[in-house]
């Protein structure tokens, strides 16, 4: 019998992406997910469909966690439905794609909202419903090892999270809860597609044949990842990044 039946599980930015792929991964271990979404409805509606259609359980929570009073509004919400969770994956993230020097008071909030703010906010309410014990993954990203360009501001935040990871791990370590994080390189996504526009076939083409395996990565494998580090397993990871990228981080710069 699979660990995580009959579980729970917190997922922001759940409902597309890699998100959405880790809510599936979850679902086949037959674990009830909550999964927040900002404000495509239509998306949410139909990636919770998908996960009541392969037999799971599925709620949805409408949230924008780049407001204040985001946190708090989002756990009244699920306390509504359990007061307890097993495991809560932060992945939810948005900036804007532009130079620092470009950056506005507004785009700076958003950004360090979504990503480190709600996470220390969150994070509060998740212990106190994890009083048995649990896991906790957070997402990063490639931009926090490799210069991408317009990508300095969400680099930062990531990066605080990476930090945010390490002390949450020391600190609830007690309480038998893992934290730890994946970082997991070039992938496609709406979202890398959306960044990259027309350039994301030549982008996409040109990362899959420098790595190691001359593929691109699914979001299955590396939804994998995640898994393992909410599982018994993983007992003795404590407070890590993984870098799940394919090799990309050590590719020469000759290859790319």
């Amino acid at each position: 019998m699979s660990e995580f039946r009959n579980k729970k599980v917190l997922i922001t930015g759940g409902t597309k992406g890699l998100g959405f792929a880790i809510a599936k991964a979850f679902c086949k271990q037959q674990t009830e997910v909550f999964l927040t979404y900002r404000s495509d409805e239509e998306t949410a509606n139909n990636a919770c469909k998908q996960i009541v259609d392969a037999g799971g359980k599925c709620t949805l929570f409408k949230c924008d966690l780049a407001f204040s009073n985001a946190s708090e509004e989002l756990f009244t919400q699920i306390k509504d439905y359990t007061q307890t969770l097993d495991f809560y994956i932060h992945n939810a993230a948005a900036t804007a794609f532009k130079s620092l020097l470009q950056m506005k008071e507004h785009h700076i909030d958003k950004t360090f909202n979504i990503t480190v703010k709600s996470f220390i906010l969150n994070m509060k309410h998740v212990v106190e419903m994890m009083d048995g014990g649990g896991a906790v993954v957070t997402i990063s990203g490639m931009d926090t090892l490799k210069a991408v360009p317009f990508h300095g501001l969400l680099a930062a935040a990531k990066s605080s999270l990476e930090t945010l990871t390490a002390y949450y791990a020391h600190e609830v370590a007690a309480k038998n809860i893992a934290v730890n994080g994946i970082n997991p390189g070039f992938f496609r996504t709406e979202s890398t597609q959306k960044y990259l526009g027309k350039m994301f076939d030549a982008v996409n083409d040109k990362v899959s044949n420098s790595v190691p395996l001359k593929r691109e990565a699914t979001l299955q494998e590396i939804s994998e990842l995640v898994l393992f580090l909410c599982s018994h397993k993983a007992s003795w990871v404590v407070g890590q990044t993984i870098k799940v990228d394919g090799g990309l981080d050590f590719v020469s710069p000759f290859q790319i």
